[in-house]
């Protein structure tokens, strides 16, 4: 997987991203961050990072969540990753460069179906 950020700020990395996202697939996905005012997505009982929605932004396709080299535990992983990959359609991973092993271990032993994205 390439590398997409060189920095290991989970708020910056979720702007950049979403911008990023936005910016390629323009027609494809009406992005929603955790940062939108009066507009988030709940999954789970837990509102994620990134939601991608249908564009006319009525449905959830893809839920995108952001972890920093700190972040990603167990603990992270039943609270929040667990809730909302199983209320989402689709689930993905956005982790620094170097977390691949531990996150799939982790994804594994809780039973979590995910696509990962290292940054």
């Amino acid at each position: 997987m390439a590398q997409i950020f060189s920095y290991d700020d989970h708020d910056t990395v979720v702007r950049k991203y979403a911008e990023l996202v936005q910016k390629n697939n323009p027609e494809q996905y009406r992005v929603v961050t955790c940062f939108d005012e009066g507009e988030k997505a709940e999954l789970g009982g837990v509102i994620p990072d990134i939601a991608l929605f249908d564009p006319k932004g009525t449905e959830i396709q893809t839920v995108i969540e952001v972890e920093t080299a700190t972040s990603i535990s167990n603990i992270q992983a039943e609270s929040r990753w667990k809730p909302i990959a199983d209320a989402a359609p689709a689930f993905q991973l956005l982790i620094p460069k170097g977390a691949l092993a531990k996150t799939k271990r982790l994804c594994k032993k809780i039973d979590i179906k995910a696509k990962y994205q290292e940054y």
